[in-house]
């Protein structure tokens, strides 16, 4: 539980002011660093990324950290921990070319800072570099309730100046609504009741000290429940097999680190700070002890779960990740255990001295890993590209779109490599096609092209077979450029064309639901769960074929078992398919078309 406060650590008024006039600036400095060339819309400057973050990063842990005790110390731990998380975020690069990589890099420097804090104010409380366990467990169960319950006092000072520009509004004064919708004001408002909330919390520790009784109360009741749970499933395993944890769910480790953490928890909040907190009743007891036990078994199966996808699949930061987090649950489970074999009923003591090793560890790993030290995209870039160039994984199988844009620039920088050196002339197609790509969504769609592409292109002709001159074809499969649409049968199904040769005009029909020739025993877009059945009309003019007009495409689209669309798609097969004309409406602007035509 908190301690009370000594003389010179009770309550400061001052406090509160300042943190308020500090948080405010540094909102207002927040929003200039990030402001991009749009309204609501962040920079992509590297710079001034890095600066807003140690803005921020810096602020806050100045605000959580600051006692009229020695606070140069924690103005300068907060400066350090700014410049920490400001060179990570700097040197990640612009945000739009952010990988999952960078994303864990930023994500672990977190990580390191939220631990590093408690451990800072510890030793400040103790004078000298000794971490007493006691004091390291309130400040870090303190800083978790403060946080919680200073965005709670942010959202309240917000949800209550959305009321008064509301109640302003009633009366034609609109001053407090136009502020409200300004991003400057926005930033500065929850900058400022962000540090006016903790300058506030931090000089009422008796509500600190109930909200966290409330919350160790409340999870220390959860405790039974996740450890009948845990030790189920633990004892389950040797009668199930761990080959359903494989074909169930691609989510293996994420669940199993869950659990770990979970019951890392519920353990901590559970037997306190000390003997004398620790619960009288046996069932609380007991289940903290089991949770305690079990940790190890799940993180031992997220190690081999982690390790069959590698062994599946190769390298990737997501994996590397999962293995750093997977060590540090072995890690946990380990200490745990060693404290239960040697202290067995008394395990808790030991435990306690296993968490303070945990966090000077985890926190030192972390902040290794969040720097510019180790590049796991780099790692991962080279160990996917020997995949590929071993034939281990086909051209066409292989994740560009993740090398392109999840790998960090090692994974750019492999890319523009292979489609510049590559041997395989596959390999070079298929790497500029994703090197031209802006965007995963792009590539992605890139990628499908370049793999149609290599396929047969097969066009049923109705209501007899000929062969299609390969103009036609060309038409129905060109790719997308500026400018130009795609081809109707680019995309995957069954292409039907209603033409005869000395025709001029034809009825092209792709049948999404249809079986593609190109590819067979594939199943079309009904595995999606829905069918479209797209038209375009093709014509014959002195320049050759061509679509005729600039109508866009139109489609009847519903689920396969849709009487309409189900009647269409067997009229289509059965060749019932003409070309009338029809009498439409059409808006001139200056003797010209303007838009689509009215039927």
């Amino acid at each position: 539980m908190i301690e009370p406060m000594r003389d010179e650590e009770r309550a400061w008024p001052l406090r509160a002011l300042l943190l308020l006039a500090l948080g405010a600036l540094c909102g207002i400095a927040v929003h200039f660093l990030t402001k991009g060339p749009h309204p609501w819309q962040w920079t992509d400057q590297p710079v001034k990324l890095g600066a807003a973050a140690f803005v921020s990063c810096g602020g806050i842990i100045f605000a959580f950290s600051l006692e009229r005790r020695r606070w140069t110390w924690s103005a300068g731990f907060a400066l350090l921990a700014g410049l920490v998380l400001g060179l990570v975020t700097y040197s990640n690069g612009s945000f739009s070319l952010w990988g999952s990589n960078e994303g864990w890099q930023f994500f672990s420097a977190l990580l390191a800072l939220a631990i590093a804090v408690p451990l800072f104010q510890t030793a400040r409380d103790s004078e000298r570099p000794w971490l007493d366990y006691q004091r390291l467990h309130a400040h870090s169960w303190t800083n978790i309730v403060l946080w919680g319950a200073a965005w709670a006092f942010v959202l309240a000072v917000f949800l209550l100046a959305q009321l008064l520009a509301g109640l302003f509004d009633l009366i034609g004064i609109h001053l407090l609504s136009d502020l409200v919708r300004k991003e400057w004001f926005l930033w500065l408002l929850v900058g400022g009741s962000l540090g006016a909330a903790v300058g506030m919390l931090r000089d009422r520790d008796a509500v600190l000290g109930l909200l966290q009784r409330v919350a160790t109360a409340i999870l220390s009741v959860l405790t039974p429940i996740l450890a009948a749970g845990l030790v189920l499933f633990v004892l389950s395993l040797p009668f199930t097999g761990l080959e359903p944890l494989w074909s169930q769910t691609k989510a293996t480790t994420p669940i199993l680190l869950a659990c770990v953490l979970g019951a890392f928890l519920l353990v901590n909040a559970t037997v306190g700070s000390a003997p004398d907190e620790e619960p009288r009743s046996p069932i609380l007891r007991h289940a903290a002890l089991a949770l305690a036990a079990v940790m190890l078994p799940l993180a031992v199966v997220a190690a081999v779960s982690t390790g069959k996808r590698v062994g599946q699949y190769g390298l990737t930061p997501d994996r590397l990740w999962a293995m750093v987090f997977v060590l540090m649950a072995l890690a946990c489970g380990l200490g745990y255990w060693a404290a239960i074999i040697r202290r067995r009923l008394r395990w808790s003591e030991d435990m306690r001295r296993v968490n303070i090793g945990l966090a000077l560890g985890i926190c030192a790993l972390s902040l290794l890993l969040a720097l510019p030290v180790l590049s796991f995209g780099a790692i991962s870039a080279r160990n996917q590209v020997a995949q590929l160039q071993s034939g281990r994984v086909a051209p066409d199988k292989f994740d560009w779109a993740a090398l392109r844009f999840d790998f960090g620039p090692a994974g750019a920088r492999e890319v523009r490599r292979l489609a510049r050196e590559a041997g395989d002339a596959r390999v070079r197609l298929y790497a500029a096609r994703i090197l031209a790509a802006k965007e995963r969504y792009a590539a992605r769609n890139a990628q499908e092209a370049a793999r149609r592409a290599e396929l047969p292109r097969v066009v049923t002709v109705l209501p007899h077979p000929v062969p299609v001159p390969k103009e036609i074809v060309d038409l129905l499969f060109a790719e997308e450029t500026p400018g130009t649409p795609a081809g109707l049968c680019v995309d995957t199904g069954r292409c039907l064309l209603k033409w005869q040769p000395g025709e001029r005009a034809a009825a092209a029909l792709l049948d999404t639901c249809g079986p593609d020739p190109s590819e067979p025993g594939k199943p079309g877009a009904a595995r999606f769960g829905g069918c479209r059945l797209s038209v375009r009309l093709l014509e014959q003019t002195d320049k050759g074929w061509r679509e005729a007009g600039e109508l866009a495409t139109e489609q009847l689209a519903g689920q396969s078992s849709d009487p309409a669309l189900r009647a269409a798609r067997a009229a289509a097969l059965k060749g019932e398919v003409e070309v009338r004309e029809a009498k439409v409406r059409q808006i001139y602007v200056g003797g010209k078309p303007a838009g689509g035509a009215y039927r």
